[in-house]
């Protein structure tokens, strides 16, 4: 699913000042959003018969409360989503007044810099006390890419030892990528890509990257449950789609038309050739071929 960005459309009438000087006012909900001052400096871009203009505030969304009442498993997704919908500020009620456990434990796992500040029986304050900077996007993401691959590797190391204690473990990875990609998401939301046309992409990306390692983490529950249907056939098949992730986190650092061409048939070979039963393996090889199309599209 792509990141859906609002776009209002505004006319606005060109006004001369002076003999040829043509200028445009600006929408006041955006200005009194951003806060922009008289004297300050904001961003344009022409992008063919467009002009975009940016500034380098970051807004912050209004306050949320939410009421989760008896739904346990759907405020845990409330908690995660909140935080990547770039709220800094979440008042949560629910029923069960344990539930803030519960709530501790997503927001040290699967976020950074939400906090539970305040506590009150069955509501909780949850705010924002680092913020975010966009230059650490690209850190994080690095940091993603990184411990997907470091998971592919491990988990294929498992598989062939069929170490169970190995294959339980990879599920720790993770809590480490849930957390940078929620983090990453959260960016994009609130101040989107440096390249803001990208932004969907970018967003897309990283919900894929998570998908790769959520089915990494299933198989390896699976087989750790399931040591004897271990067999030849699986570990080449999961080293095989190994060596494709591995080439599309080189390409994405270090774009190569004729190296994109090989994977894309590569991947387009293994794809066809693994046994539907391995459903997991399915879709990570699935992922890999839906984002060699949107490094296309990032290098355009």
């Amino acid at each position: 699913m792509f990141l859906i960005l609002e776009v209002i459309k505004i006319k606005r009438k060109i006004v001369l000042h002076g003999p040829s000087t043509l200028t445009v006012s600006l929408p006041v909900a955006w200005v009194k959003k951003f806060n922009v001052k008289k004297g300050e400096e904001l961003n344009v871009e022409e992008f063919g018969n467009e002009l975009r203009i940016t500034t380098e505030k970051e807004f912050n969304l209004d306050k949320k409360q939410i009421k989760i009442g008896n739904l346990k498993r759907l405020g845990r997704t409330y908690v995660t989503a909140s935080y990547r919908q770039g709220y800094d500020e979440v008042n949560l009620s629910y029923e069960d007044s344990d539930y803030s456990k519960v709530i501790q434990d997503i927001i040290s796992k699967e976020t950074t810099g939400f906090e539970i500040i305040k506590q009150n029986g069955n509501t909780c304050l949850i705010k924002d006390l680092t913020g975010n900077s966009k230059n650490e996007f690209d850190i994080a993401l690095r940091r993603i890419w990184l411990l997907v691959t470091d998971m592919a590797n491990e988990s294929l190391d498992a598989i062939k030892k069929k170490d169970i204690s190995g294959l339980e473990n990879i599920k720790l990875l993770d809590y480490s990528i849930n957390k940078f990609s929620n983090y990453c998401l959260r960016v994009l939301i609130k101040k989107g890509h440096v390249n803001f046309r990208k932004t969907p992409l970018y967003y897309y990306l990283i919900k894929r990257l998570e998908t790769i390692a959520d089915n990494y983490k299933d198989l390896c529950t699976f087989y750790s449950e399931n040591p004897t249907k271990i067999n030849n056939n699986l570990i080449t098949l999961v080293a095989g789609i190994n060596e494709h992730l591995k080439g599309l986190y080189e390409l994405f650092y270090k774009y190569d038309e004729q190296k994109m061409e090989d994977l894309f048939r590569k991947t387009k070979f293994t794809y066809y050739k693994i046994n539907p039963d391995f459903h997991r393996l399915c879709s990570i090889c699935r992922s890999i071929k839906s984002l060699l199309s949107v490094l296309v599209e990032i290098n355009l």
